[in-house]
């Protein structure tokens, strides 16, 4: 299911399904970018927090108003560099960013692949923990046995299958709770 076939699925979802999506990876991430602020003293894991909850308001209260180029641009001052800090952590970090990023630009620029980008910085977020535990680069096909990749490829089904619904602002929070998997992310960050 993983591979060409899932991608030509997200591909076909409507443009606030992709929003969606993105946003839904991007707060599965979220313990990532926390942990890496908290660390780091770089950005403000409570101002990621507060840009995830505005665009999940924004998807789920008819007439809520919300400027999100500047939501954007301020968030943009919070993303890491990597090659800025000696930290592991700035590449998860990173990839949150452009996982909340991609569900921003779904709305304000609507290319039509931001839900394929934030599949693949989550994938990336996963597949490079991976290899930072093996000490190594893996091959695909090591990759491809590794649990934490699989549980991310099974994660990330299971929500298109979630997203492929009728829009209904209840169905939307509940992917929010979905996402948040219990504060764990994608890597197994827990903020608890």
């Amino acid at each position: 299911m993983f591979g060409d076939k899932f991608y030509k699925k997200i591909n076909k979802l409507a443009p606030w399904q992709q929003t969606v999506f993105a946003l839904a990876l991007a707060e599965r991430m979220y313990p990532n970018y926390q942990l890496f602020s908290d660390t780091s003293h770089f950005g403000s894991g409570e101002r990621f927090r507060e840009t995830l909850n505005i665009l999940w308001t924004y998807l789920t209260v008819k007439g809520s108003r919300v400027d999100l180029g500047a939501e954007l641009e301020s968030f943009e001052s919070m993303i890491p560099d990597p090659s800025q800090f000696e930290s592991y952590g700035a590449y998860p970090a990173l990839d949150a960013c452009v996982a909340l990023g991609c569900a921003f630009n779904s709305v304000i620029c609507r290319i039509g692949e931001e839900a394929i980008e934030a599949s693949h910085a989550s994938l990336g977020t996963v597949a490079g923990f991976v290899e930072l535990l093996a000490e190594r680069e893996l091959s695909e096909e090591e990759l491809y046995e590794e649990e934490l990749l699989m549980a991310e490829m099974e994660f990330q089904v299971a929500l298109l299958e979630r997203v492929n619904q009728p829009r209904d602002a209840e169905a939307i929070l509940a992917i929010r709770d979905f996402a948040a998997q219990e504060g764990v992310s994608n890597i197994g960050i827990s903020l608890d």
